[in-house]
């Protein structure tokens, strides 16, 4: 396993003021291994007894044609047992027909999907998934056209599923390349297409989610492992809904549980995958992750097999309980960085009457904060944000935020920032008497505190409460507006920020910047030193181009600048 690829997404951990316990995992059971075996009543009973509630319906043969009297009953019965069927999910690759060639295929999988989402919503299922299916290895070339007519196919599902009601759409990542997505390039990209169309069509389809099987890695034909079952789980984080959990052996060829016999043939630490989701919890689309296992069980239709199915359940959910819902250590809740520039999209540059939808669409781009901007219209000439909109939008994300006063009384506002729940809160120096002061009123709250400096203000200004910021916030325009062109002293001053910290042994202070953050500035901010980016009209919110371009054109601009800052770090 040595030369696995442990790729991962571009993900940046919550500052680390935030909380990421507030993550909730639960654990479930997906229903495959009762087909044709027990009654969907004993599995009902044995979770009950077992203290589990959700279930992951899988299919079977009949459930595209049975009517509806049967799902409704299906679903009476499990809440009877206090079980919740939460997700539907496939079982047999059956509507895989939008890879295949042959006439029919396609026309079959699409009302088969259709009617699997009718079922779900049926069910009261807040989510309908499936593999996408696969190419014929001998076809592997039609695997872009297949993949083309399942990305059509799936748009079109998405408002089918809305109007029935199903919440989310989640796809599961495969292991082949004749199965897509398998790769973390295959995963991204899926994600990205998908979700930007949701993004346009917010009030009309259903999100898209990916249901993750940890079991799963990519082998190439060769035998080699090229992607690792964590490089895999980082790529789909971002886009995450649910989880299959199973053990799988050191080959990735024969899947199983969790008792204490298949765990010791194992290679599957539940711990890593959970300790992953709660390092970069806020990345995640959803506050709540269901973890289902997911087994077949031991061989079908045999009286010395059979019944042997309770055990290995009980024995697999009693030690998922204890070690996948679990909560880990503090230690294991504060993550390595693993993004060096972090983006935080100005909300006074969003659209104000539609703030809702703005901040659905800035989850599924990946940005790391919400900036923002409070003005009293004394400090400066303007007032785009007010407090009760911050509380509002507060109730939609779990996104860190972080609020930056350009107000003249500032402990008036930390107070009521401080009820509502923000990450970060800088001040400006110039607007107060007693700069110690209210940075120690921030701290005192557990919210991280940042000294805001005009344009001509000098650096000294730090001097003496140094040992109460956790970063600087550079203005690189007079503050106040957005569309501003960046002051000439600008770049410099970065610079000479960056160097005043490290010779001051600050070096792991972040450095954030404000005002025409631009596709044309960013490289240069970060190439002088810059670590948070504040984006706006002149890059993110630039209406010229779809948000996901700019978002892409965002991080080629810091990978450029991360680059240049590197090489002036080589010079002597």
């Amino acid at each position: 396993m040595k030369n696995a690829k442990n790729v991962q997404a571009p993900l940046e951990p919550r500052p680390k003021s935030s909380n990421p316990t507030s993550l909730s995992l639960a654990l479930g059971v997906k229903t495959d291994p009762i087909e044709y075996r027990y009654s969907f009543q004993w599995l009902f009973r044995l979770l009950q007894e077992e203290d589990i509630h959700l279930v992951q319906l899988g299919t079977f043969f009949e459930l595209y044609h049975l009517p509806d009297d049967a799902f409704l009953q299906l679903r009476a019965e499990a809440e009877a047992h206090g079980v919740c069927i939460r997700s539907l999910f496939t079982a047999h690759r059956e509507l895989g027909g939008f890879f295949r060639k042959e006439a029919g295929y396609e026309q079959v999988a699409r009302r088969c999907y259709e009617r699997l989402i009718e079922v779900g919503a049926l069910l009261g299922a807040l989510s309908v998934g499936s593999n996408p299916g696969a190419v014929m290895r001998d076809e592997i070339d039609f695997k872009p056209d297949g993949l083309a007519r399942y990305i059509r196919h799936m748009k079109e599902l998405m408002h089918y599923a809305y109007e029935k009601g199903v919440r989310w759409l989640t796809i599961e990542p495969m292991s082949c390349l004749a199965e897509p997505p398998a790769t973390p390039e295959e995963i991204r990209y899926l994600a990205e297409e998908l979700n930007a169309y949701h993004a346009a069509h917010l009030s009309s389809t259903a999100r898209v989610g990916y249901c993750v099987d940890i079991a799963h890695a990519y082998i190439d034909k060769k035998g080699t492992l090229c992607y690792t079952p964590q490089a895999l789980f980082e790529a789909a984080l971002p886009a995450l809904y649910e989880i299959h959990l199973k053990n799988t052996d050191a080959s990735f060829a024969a899947t199983f549980g969790f008792s204490e016999e298949e765990r010791l043939r194992g290679v599957i630490e539940i711990a890593t995958f959970r300790d992953l989701l709660y390092q970069h919890a806020h990345h995640l689309p959803v506050s709540e992750v269901v973890g289902y296992l997911e087994i077949s069980g031991p061989k079908r239709g045999r009286d010395y097999t059979d019944p042997l199915l309770e055990s290995q359940l009980r024995s697999s959910l009693r030690y998922l309980k204890k070690h996948f819902t679990a909560r880990p250590s503090e230690a294991v809740l504060s993550p390595t960085p693993s993004r060096t520039v972090r983006v935080a999209p100005s909300m006074m540059c969003a659209d104000q009457a539609h703030l809702a939808d703005e901040v659905r669409e800035l989850e599924m781009l990946g940005v790391d904060w919400l900036h923002m901007d409070i003005m009293d219209t004394h400090f400066v000439p303007n007032m785009p944000l007010g407090l009760t909109t911050v509380e509002h939008l507060r109730s939609l994300t779990r996104l860190p935020f972080d609020v930056h006063l350009m107000v003249e009384h500032n402990e008036l506002f930390i107070e009521r920032l401080a009820k509502i729940g923000v990450q970060s809160i800088s001040v400006h120096a110039e607007s107060t008497r007693h700069l110690d002061r209210v940075l120690s009123l921030i701290r005192a709250h557990g919210i991280q505190a940042g000294v805001a400096l005009n344009p001509a203000t000098p650096l000294s200004a730090l001097e003496y409460v140094r040992e109460l910021i956790d970063f600087v916030l550079i203005m690189t325009v007079n503050p106040g507006f957005a569309g501003q062109l960046l002051t000439a002293s600008a770049i410099r001053k970065i610079e000479d920020c960056r160097r005043w910290l490290d010779e001051r042994g600050l070096s792991q202070l972040p450095i954030q910047v404000d005002g025409n953050v631009s596709f044309t500035n960013i490289a240069r901010m970060v190439a002088a030193g810059a670590d948070i980016l504040v984006v706006g009209s002149s890059s993110l919110f630039a209406s010229e181009r779809p948000r996901l371009e700019n978002m892409r054109r965002i991080e080629q601009a810091i990978e450029e600048g991360m680059r240049l800052r590197q090489e002036r770090s080589r010079k002597p």
